[in-house]
């Protein structure tokens, strides 16, 4: 199998972000968050959508939605061991809450995609 970690950490191709990641259980039904951890993160990053504009009658609504490329792994929402929401990812002053990860590991490296956050 062909390692792409080499690739996804050129400094020519890659850039830092940070990952906030939250763990936490159910106490009594219902789900109770622990503090989140700030992890830096290099990898590779890239568009998935271009920019959308939503007009709801709150105001205007701009989504978007990125694609990261690392050797580290990333989480979305689970269950099990070590229950946590899925993982947001601070790039460019935008937060980006992942919603599908591609475990690649086999290849040395995971695919996330995340969905900005708020509407600037």
């Amino acid at each position: 199998m062909i390692n792409l970690a080499d690739i996804v950490n050129d400094p020519d191709l890659a850039q830092q972000f940070v990952v906030y990641r939250s763990t936490g259980s159910f106490v009594k039904g219902r789900w109770v968050e622990s503090a989140s951890e700030q992890i830096t993160m290099f990898g590779v990053i890239s568009v998935m959508s271009q920019k959308e504009l939503s007009f709801i009658p709150e105001g205007d609504r701009a989504s978007g939605a990125m694609v990261f490329h690392t050797n580290k792994e990333l989480f979305v929402t689970r269950a099990g061991t070590e229950p946590g929401t899925s993982d947001k990812i601070l790039w460019r002053g935008e937060f980006y809450k992942l919603f599908n990860v591609f475990p690649y590991s086999d290849y040395g490296y995971y695919k996330a995609v995340g969905e900005r956050m708020k509407g600037n």
